[in-house]
């Protein structure tokens, strides 16, 4: 028996090994997580589980932007190897603590809810992933866009006869 999308749950489509950080990792391991899940955001948990946030390649970015700022004024020191250029970048990176550069205020949805609620949450707040949280705020999940969009299409194919 196949479940119309307005029927599924959250629970049904999310990715349940979810790769997280905590607040006090450095960006710089929170980049090199992202590179080696090829994932685009990482729930921020802290010690007990909860979800405390998110850090997304959107974050990242901007802070990207923040260092351009900097780098403009870099004509005036010697910067002819390529190589001090990204040292900088490296250390810029791996002194700020993931609690500096996360969404704190996190919107996040309960594995019971169905995949058009998790849309709308998605719409309204303008993100494309939401951590699924139990009633205690402990994280066991995340849904994408991609997951409903991935639903979406599996609902579009039309066998052929």
């Amino acid at each position: 028996m196949v479940k119309t999308i307005s029927k599924l749950r959250v629970k049904d489509v999310m990715s349940k090994h979810v790769v997280a950080v905590n607040p006090t990792d450095s960006l710089h391991e929170a980049l090199d997580l992202i590179c080696e899940n090829r994932v685009s955001a990482l729930p921020v948990v802290d010690g007990r589980g909860h979800c405390v946030g998110i850090l997304t390649t959107s974050d990242l970015i901007e802070l990207t932007h923040e260092l351009d700022d900097e780098l403009q004024n870099l004509g005036r020191i010697d910067t002819s190897k390529p190589q001090w250029l990204v040292e900088q970048l490296v250390k810029a990176l791996g002194s700020e603590r993931v609690s500096e550069q996360m969404t704190p205020d996190v919107a996040s949805i309960c594995p019971d809810a169905t995949v058009p609620e998790a849309a709308a949450l998605m719409l309204r707040n303008r993100v494309h992933h939401l951590p699924v949280v139990d009633s205690s705020n402990v994280l066991k999940g995340i849904v994408s866009t991609m997951d409903i969009l991935g639903i979406v299409a599996e609902g579009a194919v039309q066998p052929t006869k």
